[in-house]
């Protein structure tokens, strides 16, 4: 049976909470014209899913608790 890790040291968790808070900095943390900025965060979102992707399909082989409990 492979070792459970905690949820805080997940790639994946790492990589979604960083985009996120890099597309709240580009709405309110820096005064650029709203179509930039939409640009902006539409390509924080679109990178963000392929690394997601990348990292879920290719390096992960860890389980959480979260899946460990549907099993």
């Amino acid at each position: 049976m492979k070792e459970v890790k905690s949820a805080w040291i997940s790639k994946i968790n790492w990589t979604q909470a960083m985009s996120f808070l890099a597309m709240i900095f580009t709405m309110f943390g820096i005064d650029l014209p709203a179509e930039l900025q939409a640009q902006i965060v539409t390509g924080i979102g679109i990178v963000a899913a392929v690394v997601t992707w990348i990292l879920r399909t290719w390096f992960t082989t860890a389980i959480t608790f979260a899946s460990e409990q549907r099993q």
